[in-house]
């Protein structure tokens, strides 16, 4: 024989003061994601500082690079053919270093751009645990007015 399981009914205050813990928990969570969502914002901000830093860097070789290949193309006309070959070399390896830190400046504001997606994401939901709390609080009033 199975003995009868006996059922614990909840009283109507232990349901306003479970549904304020609830609701109390649902806005602590969309504190923390505000929070979080602030980080990845602040991040995101130093990320596109860096990208503007490493992009003027990108410029200022590129203009070293366009100042370097045209001394190289005037010692063309020269004499110096070895000095010539160097630094038309370095204007080359100055392009490929420029582009390389294009790449990155891009592909920096590309990560900047993910976090900022990432931090409205958290706000979006940090809305949405506020709006759950707003209404387990409402639930929770509601109980203990018909108490």
């Amino acid at each position: 024989m199975e003995a009868s399981r006996t059922r614990i009914v909840e009283g109507a205050s232990q349901r306003v003061l479970r549904l304020e813990e609830e609701a109390q928990a649902f806005e602590v969570k969309s504190h923390r994601a505000i929070l979080e969502a602030r980080k990845f914002e602040a991040r995101a901000a130093r990320l596109a500082v860096k990208e503007k830093r490493l992009r003027g860097r990108a410029l200022a070789h590129m203009s070293r690079s366009k100042s370097i290949l045209e001394r190289a193309r005037a010692m063309l006309r020269e004499e110096q053919a070895v000095d010539k070959e160097i630094k038309f070399e370095k204007s080359h390896q100055r392009s490929f270093e420029a582009e390389a830190m294009r790449q990155r400046a891009k592909a920096i504001d590309s990560q900047a751009a993910q976090f900022q997606i990432a931090a409205q994401d958290r706000m979006r939901k940090s809305s949405e645990f506020r709006g759950e709390a707003k209404r387990l609080f409402l639930e929770a009033e509601t109980a203990k007015a018909s108490i």
